[in-house]
């Protein structure tokens, strides 16, 4: 337990320093070194980080530098997961680099979603764990918390872009065609499903989306 609260404070500090001067590059020092503690701090307590390899140092300074914007998200997902039994994932958390919950604020029902380095809803819509939920959260969601460490704030800007445009394109293609698909899922297959971030985490998942059946 001892070591426990020694790995939280020094990585608590630790990240506060590199988030605390990453934000003052941008204006926003006192708002870095908020973030980096209470991430770092809760991170060092779960034990979430892999000091033993290089994947899980070059995942702590990712996450307190370049990737500050992300991980901001992440703290806040769970500030708001400690508001209910959100049920922390140590299984998929511990020496993985990332922070895992069985449930939490999701986007959207039996959907499981990636704030930054937190993964919510991990547990399918019944609250089970079961091994294709956590190939999903190994696999697919994994990916999406590396994607935000390697492409930083650029990985919300374009996301949030191509689900506007996807949405629209979607919209169009659906007033042009016979109707025969609903308006919903020819929208989800432009907006979400033709991500490239999507396609990505899908295609390692190796799983087949309507964006495959879809009209071009």
């Amino acid at each position: 337990m001892r070591f426990v609260h020694r790995e939280s404070i020094l990585t608590g500090v630790a990240a506060a320093i590199l988030a605390g001067l990453t934000g003052r590059v941008v204006g926003v020092g006192r708002w870095g070194i908020l973030v980096g503690a209470v991430s770092g701090a809760v991170a060092g307590r779960r034990r979430v980080y892999d000091w033993r390899s290089r994947r899980g140092v070059v995942a702590f300074l990712a996450d307190h530098t370049w990737a500050l914007a992300t991980t901001t998200t992440g703290v806040i997902a769970m500030a708001v997961n400690m508001t209910r039994d959100a049920g922390f994932e140590p299984s998929l958390s511990e020496r993985q680099n990332r922070m895992v919950y069985r449930r939490g604020f999701v986007l959207r029902r039996g959907f499981a979603v990636t704030f930054g380095n937190v993964v919510n809803g991990a547990a399918d819509e019944n609250g089970e764990l079961t091994e294709r939920r956590r190939k999903l959260v190994t696999v697919h969601e994994d990916a999406h918390v590396w994607q935000a460490r390697m492409f930083g704030p650029i990985y919300v800007v374009v996301y949030a872009a191509w689900f506007a445009g996807g949405a629209l394109v979607g919209a169009v293609k659906w007033l042009a065609s016979d109707r025969s698909v609903p308006l919903s899922r020819t929208v989800d297959a432009y907006a979400y499903y033709r991500n490239p971030f999507e396609r990505h985490a899908y295609r390692l998942q190796g799983v087949s989306t309507p964006a495959d059946v879809v009209e071009r």
